[in-house]
């Protein structure tokens, strides 16, 4: 086999080997912003926290009704985000609830996402195609918006450690957090009140299809 062959099935080769070669890539079950629709949420309810308990008061979080045994990355950051409003109240937590005074029983009314989507224009449609599989036809949007709002509605109920007297059951803290996006033809708007960077504290204007980050 003359040199040049040899050469040609080498490269060959080395091109089937790197066709080969793959990634392996895995995603987590919610994206950033959908985590950051919750946790902002979660922060704007535990925002209002403003016990009238004594100064200096010893508080035991009472975290066994939030979530339970089913209690989510999302659960365990809205109970930092209490423990955090106390403590910079300047209530003293305590991880024994016999060395607390007050009790402070929480539980979660909501913690998730609504979405809602509205369009004039024609929406995608899928067209069965017969022994080729469907066909979704594009989407002619005139005006577009999709909205996507994080909800959290926290209950924190504080009553005496010794007695099980009640000291304060206020309503419950709710806090949303959004994310909207709306086209008209080929100009989108994005507004957003996730502090992820500074541009999410205006207005963004990008072409449709961008990504506003």
């Amino acid at each position: 086999m003359s040199p040049n062959a040899l050469l040609g099935l080498a490269a060959v080769g080395i091109l089937l080997l790197s066709g080969c070669a793959s990634v392996r890539q895995t995603d987590p079950d919610e994206t950033a912003r959908e985590q950051l629709l919750i946790s902002t949420a979660a922060d704007s309810a535990t925002a209002q926290i403003a016990p009238n308990l004594p100064p200096g008061d010893t508080i035991y979080v009472d975290t066994s009704l939030f979530g339970d045994t089913t209690r989510t990355a999302n659960d365990n950051y809205a109970i930092v985000s209490i423990k955090t409003a106390l403590l910079r109240q300047g209530y003293n937590l305590v991880d024994d609830r016999r060395r607390a005074r007050t009790i402070a029983m929480i539980g979660r009314g909501a913690l998730s996402i609504d979405k809602r989507d509205n369009l004039i224009g024609i929406p995608s449609t899928e067209i069965p195609i017969p022994l080729a599989g469907p066909l979704d036809t594009p989407e002619v949007a005139l005006w577009k918006r999709s909205k996507q709002t994080g909800v959290a509605k926290l209950q924190i109920t504080f009553y005496n450690a010794d007695s099980g007297t009640l000291e304060g059951a206020p309503p419950a803290y709710v806090g949303t957090a959004f994310v909207s996006r709306s086209s008209v033809l080929f100009v989108g708007q994005t507004r957003s009140n996730l502090p992820t960077d500074s541009r999410r504290a205006r207005t963004l204007v990008a072409p449709v299809g961008e990504t506003a980050n």
